[in-house]
């Protein structure tokens, strides 16, 4: 928690009364003086004024907190499948994906993110939007706009070509581009002909304004002829809270913990019921260390009662599936089974999913579409649920990726809280008592 002393504002109605006495005092010393001091006064005044609205725009809220949990683009995963790697070729590294973007080649061309530290600005990895010919697109999208005003966009870029950067208004019909930002990459001398792809990064920033937006996709887009690696986006408005998601570093124990299972050590059987084919991975194979591993039967469960508190909470937990996301069965990766229920996975339809009901009656749920149509096997992956009275949000990797306003909370669950199921592998899960993070969101629509 930050321990930065906030500025004191100015308040409206000080800064009305300073400026009425300061009027006053001027017309009432003018009287005395003549026209040559209301002169002065007014200049001395005008002064004033100035610096009293400067300081208070001075004041407000910066954009320092960035809404991307992969700027970098380190958090990857495989593309789907080919022909060649299906007959056991490796995959190329330079075609894996950003996790937490989309990306969207059109016309030829190519949407790359290279391992190689000497081509990246920092870290291992970098986005090539590489466009011979055709458009490649990079995407972050379904994002809510909680606030009015502009957004601060920022990255750093390399190569030949144009890069543009826009917002799209996502309706339900239709996407509505605003104002897009263009920038030309390209660095050449004057008198030059086009240079070759240039090696020297330069940082490139814009305001971009989604206006009445609630729902918002942002694209950075190469059109042809380009090739242009980008680094280290930022994208920020004032507001925004720092959410630190996913997490670095094992999230341990504090007061607000009701659960907390870091699997370095086996369960205590007393508290657990542990079914056949559950282990403890060999230190190293999990995320911060050991993980625990559930084969084709493998199943976990405790006490619901005193582990999750249906009012509010937080369940975040890092979790590898392995078989891809289009394998049409159900992943739990936590739930309350039975008719007052919970349930936080993949379902078999590639959604994911996290929900609460009574007496097998759905009373709310969080869903991303789709979500996890395209995931691939053997990648750890982080998930967290939040919810209160006020709202239920599901973050995959850090991005807010489905939310419900007003849900309406179960007032108990079941006895029996199941920890995974066949074929996973979870890793440092802690289930709270109180909502650990919270991004904003427009209201529900009346």
């Amino acid at each position: 928690m930050s321990t930065t002393k906030q500025p004191a504002r100015i308040s409206p109605s000080h800064l009305v009364f300073t400026l009425n006495h300061g009027l006053v005092s001027a017309f009432r010393f003018s009287l005395i003086r003549g026209i040559g001091v209301i002169r002065g006064q007014i200049c001395l005044l005008l002064f004033f004024v100035f610096s009293v609205v400067s300081a208070a725009l001075a004041e407000a809220p910066a954009a320092t907190n960035n809404l991307l949990p992969n700027p970098s683009f380190e958090m990857v995963e495989p593309p789907p499948p080919t022909p060649a790697t299906a007959q056991g070729q490796p995959t190329p590294p330079e075609t894996y994906r950003p996790r937490t973007w989309d990306v969207a080649p059109h016309g030829g061309a190519e949407v790359l993110c290279p391992e190689d530290a000497t081509a990246a600005h920092s870290g291992k990895r970098c986005v090539r939007l590489k466009a011979p010919q055709g458009r490649a697109v990079l995407r972050y999208s379904m994002v809510p706009v909680p606030f009015k005003g502009p957004w601060t966009v920022r990255l750093w870029a390399r190569g030949a070509g144009k890069l543009t950067t826009m917002m799209y208004q996502v309706g339900k019909d239709k996407w509505t581009p605003l104002d897009p930002k263009v920038f030309d990459v390209t660095q050449k001398r004057e008198g030059e002909a086009p240079a070759e792809p240039s090696r020297a990064w330069k940082q490139l920033e814009c305001q971009l304004d989604p206006k009445d937006s609630r729902l918002i996709s942002l694209d950075f887009a190469a059109d042809a002829p380009a090739d242009i690696w980008i680094d280290d986006v930022f994208v920020s408005y004032p507001g925004l809270p720092a959410l630190n998601l996913p997490p670095t570093k094992p999230l341990g124990k504090d007061r607000d913990t009701l659960l907390y299972l870091p699997f370095e050590e086996w369960f205590d059987e007393d508290a657990f019921f542990v079914k056949q084919k559950a282990s403890l991975s060999k230190e190293g194979e999990g995320v911060f260390g050991k993980c625990l591993v559930l084969g084709p039967e493998g199943y976990v469960a405790c006490s619901a009662n005193e582990n999750v508190d249906p009012r509010q909470g937080t369940i975040e937990v890092w979790f590898k599936l392995l078989t891809p996301g289009s394998d049409g069965l159900s992943h739990t990766i936590v739930s309350v089974p039975g008719m007052d229920g919970l349930f936080l996975g993949r379902d078999q339809y590639s959604h994911v999913v996290f929900a609460m009901s009574t007496g097998w009656h759905s009373l709310c749920r969080a869903v991303a579409m789709g979500y996890g149509y395209h995931w691939q096997p053997g990648v750890w992956r982080h998930m967290a649920a939040c919810w209160d009275k006020d709202l239920i949000q599901l973050f995959v990797d850090g991005k807010l990726v489905a939310w419900e306003c007003n849900p309406k909370l179960p007032r108990t669950l079941g006895p029996e809280l199941a920890i995974g199921s066949p074929n996973l592998e979870l890793d440092d899960l802690r289930i709270s008592k109180i909502v650990r993070y919270r991004q904003p969101v427009p209201p529900p629509e009346k």
